[in-house]
Parts: C-alpha cells; structure tokens; sequence
C-alpha cells in the first residue's frame, strides 16, 4: 500500500531534524576537544558519520551551523532551569534552591559542556552574531533568578547594600566560576562545595532561607 504523501512529508521531516541533530552534537564534540580551530564541515560529518554532502546539504556554512549549535546549547540549559523551577512547586526558595542544583551538576554542569560554552564566550566579542544570541537567553534567565529572589523578600531580609539584580548576577557568576574551577582543576573540585558556596550565598541575604 502507498504511503500518503501527508505522512512521507512528516518522516522527511523528521529524519532532516535527526540529521541536523546530528552533525550539532558532532560540532559540540569537536569544539569541546579541540576548539573552535577544529571544527571544518568534512570533519563534522564524518563525526555524525555522514558525507560531507549531508552536511552542506543541512548548513550552508560552517558560520550556520556554529550559530544554530550555540542556539542548541541555550536550548539544553533554558529547558532545564525552567524545568527546575517549575518541578520545585511554588516555594521560591525551593525552586533557586533546584535551579542552582541542575546548573551545578551534570549533565548541566558538565565540564565537557563547559569547554563548549567558553569556546563561544571567547568569540562573542568579535562575532556580534553570537553575543545577540547570548544577550537574549541571558536577559531572560536574569529576569527569571531576579523575580525568584523577590519573592524570598520578608522582614529579615539583608540586602548588604546590594539590589536583587546585583544578587541574581553575583549568583550567575559563583556558578560560572564554578563551571570553570571544574574544567580547569577537576582534581580538587567538589560540586558539592559549589552547590554548598551558592546555598551560603543566598543565606546572607535570607536568613530564613531554607528548603524542603
């Protein structure tokens, strides 16, 4: 019996997405060993174990596919914050509390996903494609941590001179920090100790913070 054609546009569809997955997760793997110096068209399809065809085929520039791997890269990190908050329930203190933690461990905090991350920060200052892509995400993640901290405001709480977006951005950056410390000196970093460094953080200004 022949496939209707309704049903053939869909499975096309569907492999040219997997596809594209590929040869993304073949870019991470490259840059995340060998930078951005290693990653050529014919070197990530044969990674994705394809010809260099399918490759061009799918990006028509290795600038393409670099944009729509760092696209990928916010994607991953963007559905599992919001995933956090959301399975935390309403408590505020619950849910920075689940943020940090998913930022903090793998996959997430992963340092071979950090190596990847780093090697698109260092471009953002020349390419103001990537820092455009990056200024987006970040506007909402900041947006987000700042309205959960708001929510944790009561009678105790202890600004230390700070404003709540100051404290969201010094959050940001502790958990940054971490993600290196974790590339660079895996042999004495503990995520222990970063999750622990972020709960502290946030007890400084909330006395009360705790979580269930």
């Amino acid at each position: 019996m022949a496939i209707p054609k309704k049903q053939n546009r869909l499975v096309r569809t569907e492999q040219k997405q997997i596809t594209r997955q590929k040869l993304i997760e073949a870019t991470m793997e490259i840059i995340g060993s060998d930078g951005f110096s290693g990653v050529t068209m014919a070197k990530v399809a044969e990674q994705a174990g394809f010809s260099r065809g399918i490759g061009n085929f799918h990006f028509q520039s290795k600038e393409q596919l670099l944009l729509e791997t760092l696209r990928a890269c916010y994607f991953e990190f963007d559905a599992a914050w919001k995933k956090a908050i959301t399975d935390a329930g309403s408590l505020p203190a619950n849910q920075i509390t689940s943020v940090i933690k998913t930022v903090l461990l793998p996959p997430i905090g992963d340092p071979r996903k950090t190596a990847i991350w780093l090697a698109f920060w260092g471009e953002t200052s020349s390419r103001k494609t990537y820092l455009d892509i990056c200024a987006v995400h970040d506007r909402e993640w900041d947006s987000a941590m700042e309205d959960i901290l708001a929510k944790m405001v009561d009678e105790d709480f202890n600004s230390q001179g700070m404003t709540l977006s100051a404290i969201a951005g010094s959050l940001t950056a502790i958990m940054g920090g971490f993600w290196v410390e974790s590339l660079l000196c895996a042999d004495r970093y503990r995520v222990e100790d970063g999750i622990n460094a972020c709960l502290a953080f946030i007890k400084s200004f909330f006395p009360k913070y705790e979580t269930n």
